[in-house]
């Protein structure tokens, strides 16, 4: 089962690296356009390129993109959304839910450095965009859980924490150079 994840994960990986270079030249281009001043960081424009990859392959792999949408489940009561907290034991998929958003997490970190303020910001956004997705997962045929949202934005957290302390080591080492 976790080999069958890997692979579905793999073929999105690599299904989306040229929609997601194109997202990003045109992001960049913005900037540059909004932005009279623009310097060329490149581990920062990768680290920007790498949560637009994770951020599609979330929405790919969640079916938020790919996936038909229609609002006839929803109305016509077949919507369903799972409050159930833990009723199986920690699976593959809770563990994988977790994984998938730790890069999320890190990377929004890096990319939006207001986050690295307060920790609560990392969750927050973790929290909502797990929101999002469980609510537009009822739209194509999928359903909601209780449990999915807390382990995703648990994944957004860890990756938030990595990077922090991370910036924390190397901010320790620049001092002591």
């Amino acid at each position: 089962m976790l080999s069958s994840h890997l692979q579905s994960g793999m073929f999105y990986f690599y299904g989306s690296i040229h929609k997601v270079l194109i997202i990003f030249c045109v992001f960049t281009i913005i900037k540059f356009l909004v932005k009279r001043k623009f310097e060329i960081k490149p581990l920062i424009m990768l680290c920007e390129f790498a949560w637009i990859l994770i951020v599609f392959l979330i929405l790919q792999i969640t079916g938020i993109i790919g996936d038909y949408f229609g609002t006839t489940s929803f109305f016509d009561g077949i919507a369903n959304f799972s409050f159930d907290f833990f009723k199986e034991e920690l699976s593959i998929a809770t563990l994988l839910n977790i994984i998938l958003f730790i890069p999320f997490g890190f990377f929004s970190a890096v990319v939006f450095k207001k986050l690295m303020d307060k920790w609560i910001y990392g969750v927050l956004i973790g929290l909502i965009f797990s929101v999002i997705i469980e609510f537009l997962q009822t739209f194509n045929g999928r359903y909601g859980s209780l449990q999915d949202v807390v382990m995703n934005t648990l994944g957004t957290f860890i990756g938030y924490e990595i990077c922090f302390w991370l910036s924390r080591l190397m901010q320790k080492q620049k001092k002591q150079k």
